[in-house]
This record gives C-alpha cells, sequence and structure tokens, in this order.
C-alpha cells in the first residue's frame, strides 16, 4: 500500500473514498434543490445551506457545496488522467466518453417525458423551435435552454434541468488541463503554479474578460476545480496529511476577515475533500459499490424533483426529495450500467492506435 503522501490509484472506489463522496456531492445537490424549488417563493433553503450561509463565500449553499466537491476531485482526476496517459488523444477520448453518452440519455429521456407532461400536444411540443434548441443545445453544452414549451409552467420554478448549467464549466476546465498538458505546463510544476496565480489574478483583475470564463458563477466553481488540479500538480510539496489539513484550515479561519478568504477558502475545502478522499485514516461507507451513481443522479434529479413538485404542489420539501432520491437512483443504476460504464469501455477503441501512444512521460516534479 502506498503512503498517504502517494496517493492510492484514484479510480479504484475500494482503495479510497473518491466514489462514495461523488455521491454525497450529487446528494447535496439534490437535497439543497428540493427545497428551493419546492419553495413557493423560490428563495427557500435547507438548514444547512442556511447554517453556512454567514460562513462559505459565494454564497454557497447545499447545492453549491456539492458542486464544488466534484470539481474538486475532478480537478485533481482530470489532472491525473492526462499526466497518466502523456497523450491529448487519449486524454480527449476518456473526457468525452464520459461526460456525452450519459448526457444524451438524460436529455432525450428528458425530453420524451416532458412531452407527456406539456401543457401542449405531444406533436406541437416535439416540433417547438424550443424543444428542438433545447435537446440540441443541452445535447451539444454549447447553448444550454432550460425551458420547454408548457412544461412546469406551474412550479414555481419553470425550469426543466437546472444543474445543466455546470457542465459547460465542467468541460471548459477539460479543455483547460488538455492545452496545459500538450504545451507542458502540467510537467512543470514552477510553471503550472506561474500560470495558476496568473489566471486568479486575472480573474480579479479582469473578471469579465477572462477567455471562455467571463461569467461570475463559472469563475467562482472553477476555483475549486483549479485547486484540486494544483493539488495535485504540487501533491509531492503538499502531501494531503490530516496535519495539513488542520493547518490550512486554521490559516483560512485566520484570514476569513480579509479579501483573500475566498481563495483560501476554496483552496481549504478541496483540500479538506481530497483528504478525505484519498486517507487511510478514514473510511466511508463504499457507496460505489454498485456503480458510479454520481454523475446520473445530478443529471436526473433537477427534473425529477421538478415532476414531483408539480404533482405534490409547493411546501413538501422533505417528501420531495425522498421521492426523487428513490427515484433518480434506479435511474442513475440504469445509466452505469447500461450506458456510463459501456461507454468507458470504449476507451482506446475510438481514435486510432497511433494516435494514443503515449507521446511523452509527463513529472509534475520536474
Amino acid at each position: 500500500m502506498p503512503s498517504e503522501a502517494t496517493q492510492p490509484a484514484a479510480h479504484v472506489s475500494r482503495q479510497n473514498n473518491i466514489g462514495s463522496l461523488r455521491l454525497v456531492g450529487a446528494l447535496a445537490v439534490l437535497i439543497g434543490h428540493a427545497f428551493v424549488l419546492s419553495s413557493a417563493d423560490g428563495r427557500t433553503r435547507d438548514a444547512v445551506s442556511n447554517a453556512i450561509g454567514d460562513v462559505a463565500p459565494f454564497n454557497l449553499g447545499l447545492p453549491g457545496i456539492g458542486v464544488a466537491m466534484f470539481f474538486a476531485i475532478s480537478g485533481y482526476l482530470v489532472a491525473q488522467s492526462f499526466v497518466r496517459r502523456g497523450n491529448a488523444f487519449a486524454y480527449a477520448e476518456a473526457r468525452l466518453l464520459r461526460i456525452y453518452p450519459a448526457l444524451w440519455v438524460a436529455i432525450a429521456l428528458t425530453v420524451v417525458v416532458a412531452a407527456a407532461a406539456s401543457a401542449f400536444p405531444p406533436g406541437d411540443f416535439l416540433q417547438s423551435r424550443q424543444t428542438v434548441n433545447y435537446t440540441i443545445g443541452g445535447a451539444s453544452l454549447l447553448d444550454l435552454q432550460y425551458f420547454l414549451p408548457g412544461v412546469f409552467d406551474q412550479n414555481p420554478n419553470p425550469a426543466v434541468n437546472g444543474s445543466l448549467w455546470t457542465l459547460p464549466v465542467e468541460l471548459r476546465m477539460y479543455l483547460f488541463v488538455g492545452i496545459a498538458g500538450v504545451v507542458g505546463i502540467l510537467g512543470r510544476r514552477w510553471l503550472f503554479n506561474l500560470a495558476a496565480v496568473a489566471i486568479v489574478a486575472a480573474a480579479i483583475a479582469w473578471p469579465e474578460g477572462l477567455p471562455l470564463m467571463s461569467n461570475r458563477d463559472h469563475q467562482e466553481i472553477s476555483l475549486f476545480f483549479l485547486a484540486g488540479t494544483a493539488l495535485f500538480i504540487n501533491r509531492d510539496l503538499v502531501p494531503l496529511r490530516g496535519a495539513g489539513l488542520v493547518a490550512i484550515v486554521a490559516l483560512t479561519a485566520a484570514l476569513s476577515w480579509t479579501a483573500a478568504y475566498p481563495l483560501l477558502f476554496g483552496l481549504a475545502f478541496s483540500y479538506a475533500v481530497l483528504w478525505v478522499g484519498f486517507t487511510r485514516s478514514l473510511r466511508l461507507p463504499d457507496l460505489a459499490a454498485r456503480g458510479d451513481l454520481s454523475y446520473a443522479t445530478y443529471l436526473y434529479a433537477f427534473p425529477i424533483t421538478q415532476l414531483w413538485v408539480s404533482a405534490l404542489g409547493p411546501g413538501h420539501a422533505w417528501v420531495v426529495a425522498a421521492l426523487t432520491l428513490a427515484t433518480a437512483l434506479p435511474l442513475a443504476y440504469l445509466s452505469w450500467h447500461a450506458i456510463e460504464a459501456p461507454a468507458l469501455r470504449l476507451k482506446g477503441r475510438l481514435v486510432p492506435a497511433k494516435l494514443t501512444r503515449r507521446s511523452v512521460i509527463v513529472r509534475a516534479s520536474e
């Protein structure tokens, strides 16, 4: 067994808590959205969101904490993915197979169910430009649309799947990691750290002009991805240890009154998530034992919540959360075993072998 400073293979759920944390993050988003979507005014939040409102920056509630967990873990693992492969084509193949097949099925199933739930006749619904734009924009992640004709119009919030907004951000993070890997930044720690500082500085000084990331909400959640990536690149200098966690949390608390607090919070939060994910001192129940249900749970929870709110009316947050959980998890199980896992087995088969050979040994410690 490797030491805590040299992390175990992150894709093997039995060796760490990463798979469990992913599902915990998805469930945090599910529960938080159940409260917001069930409230008559669309603003009532769960107790956790209210409790952390004065502590967490960026107005993070329970759904935001769940998304931040996803991004911190993803930043670490995606950088690891490129370094392990050392090839842009193999890296791109793996990332696209992970994000798109399950998304396409979720979009298609959402449109089919929405056609039955819409106030419009099915034929008119399917031919509507709004439906076409929702389908194409969602399936491509290039132009997300959040509403469908005659669907959830009586709900406090008529959005069909508001959770999708994070996926284009994730895709851009994949792109940035790929570019950094190709130009050699991932292979030179000092250069990566310099680039990371420059990106953060640019986001602070010139937020509206940051390429592909001018939206403030996008920048805020990307901070957790960047922190996860930085912790991977600097894993030899900043190993994930309990003492390190105590130190970084203490530093963040001590400087909570300064302008640096949001950045320190992002780093401390990401460090805490990854420490729990990889430590041998704490073993969470293996929630990924039957498959990685986190992504599909995230994809389906929002529209399923809206269906239950539509059926029950506002004001039943815990009931809606329980019913959504009971509906989404079986769908996620089917998605993993019928779509996601088979898609991931296609790695190395879609791109010609000569393009996916490891082209360079990338060492982040250089």
